[in-house]
């Protein structure tokens, strides 16, 4: 029988104190368990997590919630500054190694979550491997908000080697020179929840900025000072996680921002999950991505709270990139072209209201499409295929 090897970063819920993770990475792993169940493929699910606290990590065997997705936690060592990264890493590839190359059969798909040094790892002992590789590409590291690395070249070579790609957005597959059929644009996690609250009736317009507090992106200190510039029926919410050095000096800029006008324009309302994050975003009325706009990073990339937004009825306000400018997923949006608080401001004022569901046949045909993907390529490798 023929097998489904998902290799990634999956946190399960009940684990969150025991590894540690990128929140967004996870949230877009577990919707492509979840698109591999609903399509018939059933995964097996091997996670690269990092573990929480220091010392050796044997490896763990378990099943999520539901008993039918086994889920294979890697063996780690945390400690020891560069010296321990060195041995964890060396675990994981030699893992990784085993698994791909004495375990996954001709007849079995690997589904790989992109990180550079592990699919630059796995383009390199790819001649070994019998199964069929699916590199999922949600960013292209090489090109990060700031520069461009010197190795991105070698990291698209890597990605390049594999069978078959899972894109973030629609200019990614011409960058790569990926042929038509293998490949499938996913732009995030489409899960529509049912909505449970109705949009705030105040009088104002509510707009959230969901995601990391950091430096590195500047999403968040964008969008607090973005709200000095917007009209005083607007409020601008910014919701996340973060280092407490990092939250700190956010709260910093909105104490600023709000006591030169006198009013509270911007607050931060910590770090929700679940059924409350759902609830809150559903109570707003325009959601913001507001990291850098630097053209490599914005076109091999894509800001996953995007679909996130949509799936909760938010018009969604964003910055210029060509890889997602003209294409059907954006119809609707409002993009600014300056990464500027004020043409920020300018573009949110300017952003319609869109009715509840206005988004949701976008969601359902990029989940249908990726959903028909994985069906085809498992099946052109599944025991008894003649192709």
């Amino acid at each position: 029988m023929s097998r489904t090897y998902y290799i990634c970063w999956y946190i399960a819920d009940e684990d969150g104190d025991t590894f540690r993770g990128n929140v967004t990475g996870v949230l877009k792993m577990k919707y492509v368990i979840g698109q591999m169940q609903a399509s018939g493929v059933s995964p097996y699910v091997v996670s690269l997590a990092q573990p929480a606290r220091k010392g050796f990590f044997r490896s763990r065997r378990k099943h999520l919630p539901g008993g039918h997705v086994p889920l294979l936690y890697l063996a780690g060592f945390k400690g020891w500054g560069r010296l321990g990264r060195i041995i964890n890493n060396g675990l994981k590839l030699a893992e990784l190694f085993c698994l791909l190359v004495f375990g996954a059969k001709k007849s079995d798909t690997v589904v790989l979550y992109h990180n550079y040094p592990q699919t630059r790892f796995v383009a390199a002992i790819k001649r070994w491997i019998r199964a069929n590789v699916i590199v999922e590409v949600e960013e292209l590291y090489g090109y990060s908000p700031t520069a461009d690395r010197p190795w991105v070249g070698k990291e698209i070579r890597a990605v390049r080697r594999m069978d078959a790609f899972i894109c973030v957005n629609e200019g990614m597959p011409k960058l790569l020179g990926l042929q038509e059929g293998s490949y499938v644009v996913s732009y995030g996690a489409g899960v529509i929840p049912p909505r449970t609250v109705a949009r705030r009736t105040d009088g104002k317009i509510h707009v959230v900025y969901a995601g990391t507090i950091e430096a590195y992106k500047q999403g968040a200190s964008t969008a607090a000072e973005a709200a000095r510039y917007l009209a005083d029926n607007y409020v601008m919410h910014i919701i996340g996680f973060g280092e407490a050095a990092q939250i700190g000096l956010l709260k910093q800029k909105i104490d600023e921002v709000n006591t030169s006008l006198n009013r509270q324009a911007v607050c931060y309302d910590g770090r929700l999950s679940g059924e409350e994050l759902d609830a809150y975003l559903f109570g707003c009325h325009i959601g913001l991505s507001s990291n850098v706009m630097r053209p490599h990073f914005a076109n091999n990339s894509f800001p996953s709270k995007v679909v996130t937004y949509m799936c909760h009825d938010l018009s969604v306000v964003l910055g210029y990139a060509e890889a997602f400018y003209d294409v059907p997923m954006s119809e609707g949006w409002t993009f600014y072209h300056e990464f500027m608080p004020k043409q920020i401001a300018a573009a949110i004022m300017s952003a319609p209201v869109v009715p509840e569901g206005y988004y949701h046949d976008r969601i359902h045909a990029m989940n249908q499409a990726l959903r028909q993907f994985l069906q085809r390529q498992v099946a052109k490798h599944s025991d008894g295929c003649s192709c």
